[in-house]
């Protein structure tokens, strides 16, 4: 006579079929297989996070350097755009849709052929490179950047060609990602910011 042993149910001595074992074992795989994708997914997102981030991060850089150039642009602390001199005057901001040039007499010496004392910043739109020239070549600043406009504006804030007339520059610096992403579906994936300013020039020669 077979006896059962207390707190053994006869469902335990059993055991599992293969048929609950199937299906255990394909509810654990679509658990795994779910978890996987939601991380999946949040390390692409996070990703995103990081190169839009980076991205704003460049564009308030270079927003940042070149309004503090246009503001030293014209320091002119021996007076020489004041004096009779016409031999050794500049100008602070000299008037180029194609590229910025800012002069100024940082060391005071009456001239501008020290370093950084003569700024060119120029736009490659093919390589998405803004540069910036202080008198060794054309070297790397801003990187991912998809556009560099400028405006030169005169006392009442009207475009001008005139560089005598310059008194604010408007700059607008739209940077992107630096990689694409294939969930994003406009601007063939590359997310964009752009950061405007307009910098009154503070040091006139006249």
């Amino acid at each position: 006579m077979n006896k059962q042993i207390p707190g053994i149910s006869k469902w335990s001595q059993q055991g599992y079929t293969l048929v609950e074992v199937v299906v255990a074992l394909g509810l654990s795989l679509l658990t795994v297989s779910v978890v996987y994708a939601l991380y999946i997914q949040e390390l692409k997102a996070q990703g995103v996070r990081g190169h839009v981030l980076d991205m704003q991060q460049q564009a308030r850089v270079v927003v940042d350097l070149v309004t503090r150039e246009i503001l030293m642009a014209g320091y002119d602390p021996r007076g020489v755009n004041h004096d009779s001199d016409l031999t050794n005057d500049f100008e602070g901001i000299t008037y180029d849709p194609g590229k910025l040039s800012i002069k100024a007499d940082l060391n005071g010496n009456g001239f501008i052929s020290d370093a950084n004392e003569s700024i060119v910043f120029v736009y490659d739109a093919t390589t998405h490179l803004l540069r910036r020239n202080t008198g060794g070549g054309n070297q790397p600043f801003g990187e991912d950047i998809e556009a560099f406009v400028i405006d030169y504006l005169d006392q009442g804030g009207n475009p001008t060609t005139n560089s005598k007339a310059i008194r604010q520059v408007g700059i607008s610096v739209t940077a992107r990602t630096s990689r694409p992403d294939p969930q994003y579906a406009k601007n063939g994936g590359y997310r964009t910011v752009t950061l405007h300013s307009r910098i009154t020039v503070r040091n006139r020669q006249s």
